[in-house]
This record gives C-alpha cells, sequence and structure tokens, in this order.
C-alpha cells in the first residue's frame, strides 16, 4: 500500500483549480494525507478559488489529512547533511524527514512535491521510495477511484499539469528547465504505462486495424505504417481543421473576458461552417469505411464546439438557439458513445425546457441525465432539483427527486451552495427570475451559520427580485417544495435580511453622485472591480432601448442604448471598461418609473461589450 506525503503547493493547486466534489475524489482513492505540522502554517489562508463561497480549504480537507511532528534537531541535521546551498525550506526539509522516517518503518512512500531541488534532494539520500509532481499524484489517484470521481482527479491532474509546465517555462531565464520538465514527463509515463491496443479478430481470422486510433496518431505528427499513412492520407485535411476548431473553443472562456459574446458567437459558428463545409467536400468521393472513421474523429470535437454555442446561446438569454445546439450536441455524442458528455447534454437540455415550461419533458431529460450515472456530485444535485421542480410542476409526486437532492446537500453543504446559487444563475440568464429567486434562498440556507453570507449572493437575489415584473406571481407551492432540501435556522434567516437590506441601503444611500455633461474616462467614474448586473431592458430593438442595471457603488441605474443595438437579456452582466461616459440626472418620470439613481450614456455604443459569463458558464467552457 502506497503511503502518500504532501507538500504546500499541492494543496495550494488544490485550492486554485479543484472542483466541489474533490473531497469524495480523494476518499475513493486514498485513505489519508501524510503532512507535518508547517504544512498547516503554509495552507492555513488558502481557500477555493472556484466554488461560490470561497470556503477555507485546510478546514474542508483536515478529515483527511495525518498529521505528524517533526523535531527541529531533526529538521536542522537534515539541511547539514544536504548542504546550505541545495538544502529546501524548513517546511520541506520536514516532510523529508518524515517521508524517511515512515520508509524507515516499512512503508512504500511517495512524495508528492512540484520543488524539483526538495526531489533531487530526497532522491539523492534515498528519504523516499519515489518523488512525483502534484500532477502525477492526481493522475495516479485516478486510476485508483472509480466512475465520475476517476474522471474528476483525472481532469484536476491535467490543469495542475499544465500549470506546472507554464511555470516551469516562465523560469527558462532563470535555470535550466529541461531537467525538471523531463522529471515532470518521465513520472507521468511510469504512473500508468500504456497497454498496446489489441487487434480485433475478426470472424474469419483475420485482424482488424482501430483506424481511428492510427488517424489520431498521424494527426499528433506520430510515426505509423506507410500503408495506413496512405490509406488515411485524404483525411488529414478535414481533420486537421477540425482541431483548429478545438483550439478555437478551448479558448472561448479567455475570449470572453476581452470580446464581445455575440462577436464570438458568429466566429464560432462561421469557424463550424468552414469545417463541415471543407469535410463534406473531402469526404464525398471516399468509401464507406473511411468516411465512418471520419464522422467519429470529427465528432468528437463538433459536441463540443455546439456545447460552447449552446452555452453561449443560453448566456444571451436565447432559448431556442441554445435548445438547437444542445440537441445538435446530442446527436453528434452519439457517434462517439461518450456517456459523460451525453449526461451534461441531457442535463442543460432539461434546464432549459424547464425554463420555457416544457415539464413534462424536463421531467424525461433529467431522468435520461441522472440515469447514465456520469454526473459529479453538483451536477446530480442540480437535476434532482430540476427533476423535483419539474416534477411539482406538472403534477407528479417529487417525493424520490427531493430525497436524493436532501442527502447531497447534508453530505457537502458547500458544494450544495454553489451548485444552487449557480442553478439559480443559469434561470436568471434564460429569464426565469422566478426560479432564480427560490434557489437563491435555498443556496443561503445551505452557508452554515460559521460563514458570512457572500455579498455577490446578495447582489444576485436584490437582482432577482428587481427582475421579476410586477405581473409575475409566485408559483404556488413551489417554495414550500423547495425548502424541503435544506432547514433554514433562525440565525440564518436574520443573516440573509440583514445582508440584502444592507445592499439595499448602500444602493440607495451611496456616495452623492456627481452628474456631468462633460465625457469622463468609465474607468474612473465606474470604478468597481465587480459588474453592472442587467435586470431589465425596457423598449424595443427596433427603437431606442433602456438597459436598467444594478452597480455596487452607484446603486439602480439605466443605459441608453441606441436602435437596432442588440441588447442583452436579464441576468447578464456588463463590465464598462472601455471609452468614455457622462453621468446624467434622470428625468423625474424614469426615476418614478424605474426608480433609477442615474443614467449613463456611452460615448461609442457600438464598443460596448456585454459580458454574460456567469460562474455555471465558466466551469461548463473549461470542462468542455
Amino acid at each position: 500500500m502506497v503511503t502518500y506525503v504532501v507538500d504546500s503547493n499541492c494543496f495550494i493547486h488544490m485550492g486554485g483549480m479543484a472542483s466541489t466534489s474533490i473531497l469524495n475524489d480523494l476518499k475513493s482513492a486514498l485513505k489519508t494525507i501524510h503532512v507535518t505540522k508547517g504544512v498547516h502554517g503554509e495552507i492555513q489562508n488558502v481557500r477555493y478559488q472556484r466554488w461560490k463561497q470561497k470556503p477555507n480549504l485546510l478546514n474542508h480537507i483536515m478529515p483527511l489529512l495525518t498529521t505528524h511532528e517533526v523535531s527541529e534537531n531533526q529538521i536542522r541535521g537534515l539541511g547539514a547533511k544536504i548542504g546550505e546551498r541545495a538544502s529546501p525550506q524548513d517546511v520541506d526539509l520536514s516532510l523529508m524527514v518524515l517521508a524517511h522516517d515512515m520508509q524507515r518503518d516499512g512503508h512504500h512512500v511517495i512524495l508528492v512535491t512540484d520543488d524539483f531541488k526538495m526531489a533531487k534532494a530526497t532522491e539523492e539520500h534515498q528519504l523516499a521510495s519515489e518523488v512525483c509532481p502534484p500532477s502525477t499524484f492526481f493522475e495516479r489517484l485516478s486510476t485508483k477511484a472509480k466512475g465520475k470521481h476517476a474522471s474528476e482527479l483525472r481532469r484536476l491532474g491535467r490543469r495542475i499539469r499544465a500549470a506546472e509546465m507554464q511555470y516551469a517555462i516562465s523560469r527558462r531565464n532563470e535555470y535550466d528547465v529541461q531537467a525538471k520538465i523531463t522529471w515532470m514527463v518521465d513520472s507521468l509515463l511510469a504512473s500508468g504505462p500504456a497497454k498496446p491496443a489489441k487487434p480485433v479478430v475478426q470472424a474469419d481470422g483475420t485482424t482488424k486495424i482501430d483506424l481511428l486510433s492510427q488517424l489520431h496518431r498521424m494527426i499528433n505528427g506520430e510515426e505509423i505504417k506507410t500503408n495506413l499513412r496512405k490509406k488515411l492520407t485524404p483525411l488529414q485535411s478535414s481533420c486537421e481543421a477540425m482541431m483548429e476548431l478545438e483550439s478555437h473553443v478551448a479558448q472561448l472562456k479567455q475570449k470572453l473576458t476581452q470580446e464581445s459574446l455575440d462577436e464570438i458567437i458568429v466566429e464560432t459558428q462561421t469557424l463550424i461552417a468552414d469545417c463541415l463545409e471543407n469535410a463534406g467536400i473531402d469526404l464525398a468521393p471516399l468509401n464507406r469505411e473511411l468516411v465512418d472513421v471520419a464522422h467519429r474523429f470529427h465528432s468528437r470535437i463538433l459536441v463540443r464546439a455546439e456545447m460552447a454555442l449552446a452555452i453561449m446561446k443560453r448566456m444571451k438569454g436565447d432559448a431556442v438557439g441554445s435548445h438547437l445546439h444542445l440537441s445538435t450536441a446530442l446527436f453528434q455524442a452519439t457517434h462517439v458513445d461518450e456517456d459523460l458528455i451525453e449526461a451534461r447534454i441531457l442535463a442543460r437540455l432539461a434546464v432549459l425546457a424547464l425554463s420555457t415550461n416544457k415539464h413534462e419533458k424536463a421531467v424525461r431529460l433529467s431522468t435520461s441525465s441522472l440515469g447514465l450515472e456520469t454526473l459529479s456530485e453538483a451536477m446530480k444535485l442540480k437535476q434532482h432539483i430540476v427533476q423535483a421542480m419539474a416534477q411539482y410542476l406538472s403534477d407528479e409526486n417529487p417525493e424520490e427527486a427531493i430525497k436524493h437532492a436532501q442527502t447531497l446537500v447534508k453530505e457537502d453543504l458547500g458544494m450544495a451552495a454553489q451548485a444552487l446559487t449557480e442553478l439559480g444563475e443559469s434561470f436568471l440568464a434564460l429569464n426565469r427570475p422566478d426560479f432564480a429567486i427560490e434557489l437563491f434562498d435555498e443556496a443561503l440556507e445551505c452557508v452554515s451559520s460559521e460563514q458570512k453570507m457572500s455579498e455577490e449572493l446578495g447582489e444576485l437575489i436584490l437582482l432577482a427580485h428587481r427582475a421579476i415584473e410586477e405581473d409575475d406571481t409566485e408559483i404556488e407551492g413551489l417554495r414550500q417544495v423547495l425548502d424541503r432540501i435544506h432547514q433554514q435556522t433562525i440565525a440564518q434567516e436574520k443573516q440573509v435580511e440583514e445582508v440584502v437590506e444592507q445592499i439595499t441601503k448602500r444602493q440607495e444611500d451611496s456616495t452623492e453622485l456627481a452628474f456631468s455633461n462633460d465625457w469622463q474616462d468609465s474607468n474612473v467614474v465606474l470604478n468597481d472591480d465587480r459588474p453592472l448586473y442587467i435586470s431589465n431592458v425596457v423598449g424595443e430593438s427596433t427603437e431606442e432601448q433602456l438597459i436598467l442595471a444594478q452597480h455596487p457603488s452607484l446603486g439602480s441605474v439605466g443605459i441608453w442604448l441606441p436602435a437596432k443595438a442588440d441588447a442583452p437579456l436579464p441576468g447578464a452582466k456588463i463590465t464598462l471598461t472601455n471609452g468614455r461616459v457622462k453621468i446624467a440626472e434622470p428625468p423625474q418620470n424614469l426615476v418614478e418609473s424605474y426608480t433609477i439613481r442615474a443614467l449613463i450614456a456611452i460615448e461609442f455604443p457600438e464598443s460596448l461589450v456585454f459580458q454574460s459569463l456567469t460562474s455555471d458558464a465558466q466551469e461548463e467552457l473549461e470542462d468542455l
């Protein structure tokens, strides 16, 4: 049995990149992680950056840690043995001492660190059986875990490996990084040697070559047999074009922080059309065997591209367009037979169906998604909640779905709070603030009494309230159904009321506004890091429109948009960082009608970039 001694950097990587299921993922593959007290000190302020409430990592991971004390004498002794120039820091030395002591007691010890100095010293003085970087650690754990836990650990390992490589390359001018990169790659290769593919034996006794595997190798620049290369060469052009599309999809999250959502949608659709056109031209004269191989190669990439378009259309509030792209992705996924991809597509289709009041269809889609048993814990919770809501609204009994949701919430309140918030944001982006407000309320119920409620969640609640039209009515009985997911304490109820009240008061009584007819740099006037949340859009696109938004400092504001401009739907976010703006006093009729404190005019409206990148959408795009 392997004993893992883990350094601080591994936990710091986890804090930056791990999903909400990390504790259960780790428990599925090992019983404990060994650390020294010094590690506690170095990670005591590390928080999960991708989680909504950003909880403290050490508090969360503590049940899995076995902490050891190492004496100062042992640390000093090892430091002297290694030598001053080659010696790592004291905390690292304490881990090396621990690894040596445990190995001496008969354990098979692997020291996990990305500190190459520490790795070289450990191997030179034979202080552990082996040393590996954090990325390899998670890759190895993924082989011990099963199902969704294995895929989550493997995904985390890939993310960390990219960060490790990027850091090593960034230091290339400071020292020779080749040895470190070689060590990292060798550790990965040693963790799980690839098994040679077995040829398929057909009924007549002949063997069949896996042409898809050979095609992947050829496109990746690997050597394959001459006769196979000659046979597959007609597919090379269309496959290389598809690889460009795959690269484009991988960069979407970054592009969406810099470019217009509409421009990126058009760019992605154009790229897909070009790829399909090229593939059609190349494949038309070929035989059925090669065409089938090409379709399977292309479908793997087209699935992700169509899912990306569906996510972006949902960010625009375009439920019809999102539905079309998700349906196309689901059909393409049948060519590659990836249950995880199919389950995620079905899950998103279920959310769309519920948002458009297709309740029976939402039940069928969520049931199918859960039935594939490949979703993460967070996505399972979202789907059980969607299923319960759809069943209630279609007069079915939601009891079983609620019980499943209760179990998942009880196991991990932090994950539940984030999942509920993300689901609420999805419905807000689909212009269903009535659903969103109920889910935000449930997210708050999952925030423990020791935690401070996130101000961002408070702002989302306020936004959802203001996005609800006057003629909208609460869906009778739905709150009572969802309230059963997790019971709220009196203290939590009071906390929710206080935070929302504080945010409302701050926006109403914020610093007195300085109205001016002069154009001013937007970074000076709107100097908050937080974006504006759009609560409503007034007017038709053929006429001038008024965007109603909530700004962290200015409170409720209006933004004039010229005729024929593509305005966002409620739930979107915008960041005014380009160009110049004017802050004007609104006419009394607008103040009375929309309760706004200021009107914002944009000097060049065509340069205004709308951002609708919710946390949920960020996660989805990153995982494509």
